[in-house]
Parts: C-alpha cells; structure tokens; sequence
C-alpha cells in the first residue's frame, strides 16, 4: 500500500514537473492570439497559411477582415506566408503565392489578443497586435480612401 502511495506522489510531481516546464517554455515563445485577415487586393485570397498553418480565405477589398480564426498558437520571429488567388469565374485557383516580404511577429506583446495580417497588392505583409478587434492599417486606410474616391467618381459619372 505505502509503494502505491509513493508511486502515485511520484507520477503527481514528475506530471506537475513536466506542466510547469512546458508552460514557461511555451510563454517564451507561443502565444494563443485571434488572428483576422485583411485582404487588400480586389480577388478572393484562398488557404492564407503562416508556417503551414491555415488561416482562412479572406474575399476581396472592401469585403476583407471578415476573416478570422480564433485560437492560434503563434510563435515569435520570422514567418513564412502563403496564399493562393482565387480564380475569374469558371477558372480555377492560381498557384501558391508566398509573401514578398519576410514578416516577423517580433516581441508578440503580453496583453495583444489579436493579430492582424494584412496582404497588399504587391504581395507584402504586414503583422499589427492588438487588444481590440483589428481594423485596417496605416496602409490600408490610405487603399480605402483610394478605393472610396474611386467609388465616388463612379457614382458621379453615372
């Protein structure tokens, strides 16, 4: 009987142990964060993957950063990120299209819940952490004014 006890006290530290170590390595570099997607290219983005992770397919701008995959566990440094771009109707996907740039998560900030990853025309990417639901970059903001000036000349000319 005492051998049981001894054995069950010994599997209960080697377990307690073995959660603490793996919980600081993990807060080294793993972060859990929501990630939204904006797209700011006027074609469907399919399969946007970081390190092979699937993150979703965002739509085309306007209709972009409605995309979104809750509870990723991410690490710091730099990141690989792939897309395919949807095709004109009755054709199919292109083929994979990784990132211009190489983005990197740097420090990922202790009270950030969210990541945004936001994919430009010219196929760089941009990482933005926050403690809100993400909305459109520096960049981005500057392709939505673009985008709305357009719009207006359009319904002006019609």
């Amino acid at each position: 009987m005492l051998n049981k006890i001894v054995s069950r006290r010994t599997l209960l530290a080697g377990a307690a142990l073995w959660l603490l170590g793996t919980s600081a390595t993990m807060a080294q570099s793993d972060k859990v964060l929501d990630v939204y997607i904006f797209n700011y290219s006027d074609r469907t983005l399919l399969d946007v993957s970081i390190n092979g992770v699937r993150m979703g397919s965002p739509g085309p701008y306007p209709y972009s950063g409605r995309r979104n995959k809750v509870g990723v566990r991410l690490n710091d440094g730099a990141q690989t990120v792939t897309w395919r771009v949807g095709g004109s109707e009755g054709q199919e996907a292109g083929p994979v299209v990784r990132s211009s740039n190489t983005p990197s998560m740097g420090e990922i900030p202790s009270d950030a819940r969210y990541l945004s990853i936001h994919i430009y025309p010219d196929s760089t990417v941009e990482f933005n952490f926050s403690r809100r639901v993400p909305v459109l970059s520096k960049r981005g903001e500057s392709i939505d004014a673009d985008y709305r000036r357009r719009k207006a000349a359009q319904a002006e000319s019609s």
